[in-house]
């Protein structure tokens, strides 16, 4: 693999240069495919054959890097908790015990992390038993931590007076994620060629729900907005001043630091997740189709998710 002009590349045998990609983590997935084997990454040690390491490696090699940024992101810290523990320990050999005390010890100081480490070794293991590294899951059937559903729900008064303290654009994303209630994910990734006369069209990443969002009054006036925003030409709807959309970890830091401007003056810190939260759960408390603006497959699963926020007003005496 040889790196030219800022990309990857794969030279083959016969000296023929295939792009792979810019992103190493990327280039070196798509060589595996190539050269048919789990290419050793620099300054790393060839793991045991068979053992845990060697599937940790694998799949953060073939498999990961295919996921989301977000998502590879977290892989990559979750994996380096594991090999820790089980790298040198053969693959066969992984019992639901040792899977079970690793959720108790890694419980003490981090239940959720555990659940998702233990979560992603489960997912190594279906591939384990794929590639002949392993017969069975030793994941399977090991009761998890229980987790507490967050609850947040925002008042109308708190989500204007984070509007007030906040940017023109991230005042504008606040109120088209609250409208459409869409992630944060798909608004940063929304193009232009989206926006269309019929609506806005979305495939979500998530669960690959296919939706239209017919336009609005309040669609196209947020739409307007984000169009008058100070901003290069770009293919996207909101872009950086590179033209290119933001990332998770760009976002994150100019919606962080709202929050710690509003914190500072007594509010109560939310997440921007938690605004999807208050458009579905808002939705449905004004008669619509929370549904379909969440774009679950069943009606059960919007109502799990509406239930943890979803609160009555009592009058008092």
């Amino acid at each position: 693999m040889q790196l030219k002009h800022g990309a990857y590349y794969f030279v083959g045998r016969d000296k023929k240069w295939i792009r792979l990609s810019e992103d190493k983590a990327l280039a070196l997935a798509k060589w595996a495919e190539l050269e048919g084997e789990t290419p050793v990454p620099e300054n790393e040690d060839r793991p045991i054959k068979g053992s845990v390491g060697e599937l940790i490696m694998r799949y953060m090699i073939e498999i990961a890097p295919r996921k989301k940024a977000s998502t590879y992101q977290c892989n990559k810290l979750s994996s380096k908790m594991l090999i820790k523990v089980f790298s040198k320990m053969p693959a066969h050999a992984v019992q639901p015990t040792h899977i079970a005390q690793y959720l108790d010890s890694r419980g003490i100081t981090a239940k959720v992390r555990a659940n998702r480490e233990i979560s992603l070794l489960s997912h190594m293991y279906s591939l384990a038993m794929r590639w002949g590294m392993a017969s069975s899951n030793p994941c399977r059937g090991v009761a998890k931590h229980k987790e507490i559903g967050r609850s947040r729900y925002i008042m109308d008064s708190e989500f204007a007076a984070v509007k007030n303290i906040a940017s023109e654009l991230i005042a504008t994303v606040m109120d088209f994620a609250y409208i459409t209630a869409l992630r944060k994910g798909d608004i940063l990734r929304l193009r232009l060629e989206q926006i269309t006369d019929e609506g806005i069209w979305i495939m979500q990443s998530k669960t690959g729900a296919k939706q239209l969002y017919q336009w609005t009054d309040s669609l196209r006036e947020v739409v307007d907005r984000a169009m008058k925003l100070k901003r290069p030409k770009s293919q996207y709807l909101f872009c950086n001043m590179q033209s290119k959309p933001y990332t998770d970890s760009g976002f994150k830091a100019m919606w962080q630091r709202v929050q710690v401007k509003w914190a500072e003056q007594g509010g109560n810190r939310f997440t921007f997740h938690d605004i999807r939260a208050k458009a579905i759960t808002d939705a449905k408390n004004k008669g619509m189709d929370a549904q379909s603006l969440a774009g679950h497959s069943t009606a059960a699963m919007t109502e799990h998710y509406i239930k943890q926020f979803e609160f009555k007003k009592v009058t008092p005496h």
